[in-house]
């Protein structure tokens, strides 16, 4: 009964934090804006048109890029206006002087040597967006490409239709047997949209266990609480309370994922076109962030029991957290080869467990086997960690002063035995 009360306790304090309301409605904002924004900058960008100084050292290409730029604006007009300049170097600095005067937005000069060189200038004001150079980068390859070939007596349409680059469409077959497309670039990106949640989430709220405990310690509340209820309600209640106000946050954003799901909104973006998200790896999200925090949350417990100030709190925080930065740098690996022998053997190591296996969930769901074993081992890890750090914890939280050793800690674990 006792334990419930301090469960109460910590929920409501947590729960009714600014950070909380603002991280819980920050995450999914986020995640709504990384699928919203590129499209609308797609629209928002810049519909001007703009003049082009072509100075053409060649004499035969200048005119036929000009005609090979056909984009057009959204009112239809021509989004570049192209106009031929000699060759001369009076009027390349008269060029010069209008692009400084922004009578003019870009000067293209092409170099008698171009077709050895491969080289064009491109001035202007600004380096302007991408798609500017991508456009002309494209048509001018392709007719100093043709002029080469001409100059070997080769028809550039045939060389080019002999030349086809060969794509990949990549699909992928299910357990049911059906043969899905698939977007590699989609998967790693939600793979580590998921995983990064799941990363922050447990050690945000890990360190939130420790911290509290130390600010209960220094202030010396813990000894008025002690006074009400036994240790290890304490522990239990600290660690369900924070536990389920983390869960309250994860839980709002995963119906917030789903709701995105149901409603297409990875389809919005065309490398998440291809991507199908199933409604279980929300299911699997939430399952492996509770196994994950009362695992972590259990090694936090200990940090905050022998600690008594923040600065030794954070030296010894940095062991614990070393184990959450692995899944993170075998990230790219997992996607590539969810089932090879490293994959499999991360993924059924507690401590990598909640972020590898939902990572290879997301990709290619493993044999329920490995998804079984993997929870096994997680709560025969959880039994174990849990019942080490009440013993330490039993003793800790009324120890001030100089941090025990490590052999200190283990006494204090056989003492509270």
């Amino acid at each position: 009964m006792n334990a419930i009360l301090v469960i109460r306790r910590e929920y409501k304090e947590h729960v009714k934090k600014k950070s909380f309301v603002i991280g819980t409605i920050l995450v999914p904002f986020l995640m709504v804006a990384f699928l919203i924004v590129p499209i609308l900058l797609a629209f928002l960008q810049p519909d001007e048109q703009l003049s082009v100084a072509v100075v053409d050292h060649t004499g035969q290409i200048g005119e036929r890029f000009a005609a090979a730029v056909d984009d057009t604006t959204k009112d239809g007009e021509p989004r570049y206006v192209f106009r031929q300049e000699p060759p001369d170097e009076e009027r390349k600095k008269e060029l010069i002087a209008a692009l400084n005067d922004e009578e003019l937005d870009i000067v293209l000069e092409i170099p008698e040597d171009v077709l050895e060189s491969s080289d064009v200038k491109y001035i202007t004001r600004d380096v302007r967006n991408f798609q500017v150079l991508e456009d002309f980068e494209g048509h001018l390859t392709n007719i100093v490409i043709e002029r080469r070939l001409a100059r070997e007596g080769l028809q550039f349409d045939e060389v080019a239709s002999l030349t086809t680059r060969v794509k990949l469409a990549v699909s992928q077959i299910t357990k049911s047997g059906e043969v899905e497309k698939k977007s590699i670039l989609g998967e790693w990106g939600l793979v580590f949209i998921f995983v990064m949640i799941l990363y922050m989430s447990l050690l945000t709220w890990g360190i939130t266990i420790s911290r509290s405990i130390l600010e209960e310690k220094g202030s010396r509340i813990i000894e008025v609480l002690l006074s009400s209820v036994e240790p290890r309600d304490l522990l239990l209640g600290k660690v369900v309370g924070i536990g389920l106000a983390g869960f309250t946050q994860l839980a709002i954003w995963s119906v917030v994922g789903v709701a995105m799901t149901a409603f297409g909104g990875a389809a919005t973006i065309e490398v998440l076109a291809d991507v199908k998200l199933s409604y279980s790896v929300f299911v699997y999200f939430i399952l492996y962030f509770l196994l994950g925090f009362l695992l972590y949350a259990s090694m936090f417990t200990v940090i905050g029991s022998i600690c008594s100030t923040e600065q030794d709190a954070q030296q010894l925080q940095g062991l614990v957290t070393m184990p959450l930065i692995v899944p993170i740098l075998v990230l790219m690996f997992i996607v590539q080869s969810p089932n090879s022998t490293l994959a499999v053997v991360l993924s059924l190591i507690p401590l990598f467990t909640p972020m590898v296996m939902l990572g290879r969930i997301i990709v290619l769901q493993p044999a329920a086997w490995e998804i079984a074993l993997s929870i096994v081992l997680m709560v025969a890890s959880i039994y174990l960690s849990v019942t080490f750090s009440a013993r330490v914890f039993r003793v800790g939280i009324l120890m001030y002063g100089k941090r025990p050793s490590l052999p200190e800690v283990f006494k204090w674990y056989r003492s509270a035995g």
